[in-house]
């Protein structure tokens, strides 16, 4: 970890010198870290109990990024009737920080001041919503993550330990997947829910690691053509940027790198799924592929897969939520606008070509015609 924090101060006085962002990381990161970890510390003390929690046949959604995963994350748990974490507890993942912050989370909610980042940036993000559990991975700086959130995607290194997590040194990747699932128990703990629906879709390069450590784990991976996941994907990327208010003080020349990274990242990402599946590294009773296509055009069998694949038992409540989302989809408009390939130095024809593997494994069109967003 603090390998990555002097990279991250690195590459933020690289970038932009020793300003304002600099001293944030300098200051703020340490501070937030080291709060995480001492209240991680005292749950043992104040709130034992939750360590005698197991974690069983948790349900992990990986896949690549704008394949839908969010979608279905948001629609299992909306209900409530299973383990999920807000975007608040994600930042406080100590049982014993949330008893500190609660008052103040309760205050912002109360005031309507929860928005993060805007639904217009292709990815809304409110402190009181379900969020990505991949963020958890923050706390441990080992995720992908960090590569957009922090100056790191903007080094001239490329960080490979922060995407291929299965290729850690075994005390670097065991210690990130034994802390996540010791969140999932606190989590558990606190929700009062046993059934875990997790949606970590960069850890899909973590697969390998999580099935070593939740052997009755079942994985859904979403799969999308990259012809629509990889604009979808650069715009939200562009966007973060944008309501970060970082575009104007990044080089024009680290800029184009930084999103020439993103797409050979994707590639990267489809392609480490791809093979595990074709070396057979994944035990098919652990596995499930969801086409995105699917999922959009007829969600009542997507569900009854699931379903029969995870052995979940969903309320009649989430069955009616799912019945009214079925209906909403077919009037969905996206509310974020897709900017043109070009402006990332990318084709139509190039994607076909960096991704003739997933055309063919899947059987995608390379020139598809628009559809439903999700």
């Amino acid at each position: 970890m603090l390998q990555v924090y002097y990279r991250i101060l690195i590459s933020a006085w690289k970038t932009f010198g020793l300003g304002l962002i600099f001293w944030r990381w300098l200051l703020f990161l340490p501070l937030f870290l080291l709060f995480t970890h001492f209240t991680l510390f005292l749950d043992k003390i104040f709130f034992p109990q939750y360590q005698k929690i197991q974690v069983k046949n948790p349900v992990f959604i990986i896949g690549n990024p704008r394949s839908g995963t969010s979608f279905l994350h948001n629609l299992l748990t909306q209900t409530d009737d299973f383990v999920s974490f807000k975007t608040w507890q994600i930042f406080f993942p100590a049982l014993t920080a949330r008893v500190l912050v609660k008052p103040i989370i309760n205050y912002l909610i109360r005031h309507n001041l929860t928005e993060i980042m805007p639904e217009e940036s292709g990815h809304g993000l409110y402190l009181d919503r379900v969020e990505h559990d991949e963020f958890l991975f923050i706390h441990k700086l080992d995720t992908q993550f960090l590569l957009l959130l922090s100056p790191l995607g903007l080094d001239d290194r490329d960080y490979p330990e922060l995407r291929l997590y299965d290729q850690q040194p075994d005390s670097r990747r065991y210690s990130s997947v034994k802390f996540f699932q010791e969140c999932l128990k606190r989590q558990i703990y606190y929700t009062k829910k046993e059934q875990v629906i997790a949606h970590i879709h960069f850890s899909t390069c973590r697969i390998k690691t999580l099935l070593e450590t939740f052997p009755d784990a079942k994985f859904i991976y979403l799969v999308r053509s990259p012809q629509e996941t990889i604009p979808s994907h650069l715009t939200l990327e562009y966007n973060t940027f944008k309501n970060q208010k970082r575009l104007n003080n990044i080089p024009e020349n680290q800029l184009k790198r930084y999103f020439e990274r993103r797409y050979r990242y994707d590639i990267e990402l489809y392609r480490y799924f791809y093979e595990l599946q074709q070396k057979a590294e994944i035990p098919p009773e652990n596995i499930m592929v969801l086409s995105y296509d699917l999922l959009c055009s007829d969600l009542a069998k997507s569900f009854a897969q699931i379903e029969d694949f995870t052995g979940i038992k969903p309320s009649n409540e989430l069955r009616q939520v799912l019945k009214k989302q079925a209906e909403k989809q077919k009037q969905y408009q996206r509310k974020h606008k897709i900017i043109d390939l070009q402006q990332f130095g990318l084709s139509k024809k190039q994607i076909a070509q960096d991704f003739d593997f997933v055309f063919e494994e899947y059987n995608f069109a390379q020139n598809p015609q628009p559809n439903v967003t999700v």
